[in-house]
């Protein structure tokens, strides 16, 4: 039986697979084309965006940082996602 479950898993997985793989190849041609087609400013304001990104994600470690000091078990008593 587990080797039917097996030969029959074998060829899923590589059509699966195959059809993943040519759609991430689609997606990453299309933000490429796209990417060449925008301006210098919107390629500057990205670039500002993605930044303004970094250093709210650095501030927002300091402060979880902080909380673990002052507060040991904030996370488990606020985390929403459990």
């Amino acid at each position: 039986m587990d080797v039917e479950i097996l030969a029959l898993s074998i060829p899923i997985v590589a059509i699966v697979g195959g059809i993943s793989a040519g759609m991430l190849k689609s997606y990453f041609s299309h933000k490429e084309r796209m990417m060449s087609h925008m301006s210098e400013d919107q390629v500057a304001e990205l670039d500002q965006m993605s930044r303004r990104a970094d250093i709210l994600d650095k501030r927002l470690n300091v402060l979880e940082r902080i909380l673990d000091d002052e507060v040991p078990n904030w996370r488990e008593t606020h985390d929403k996602t459990i």
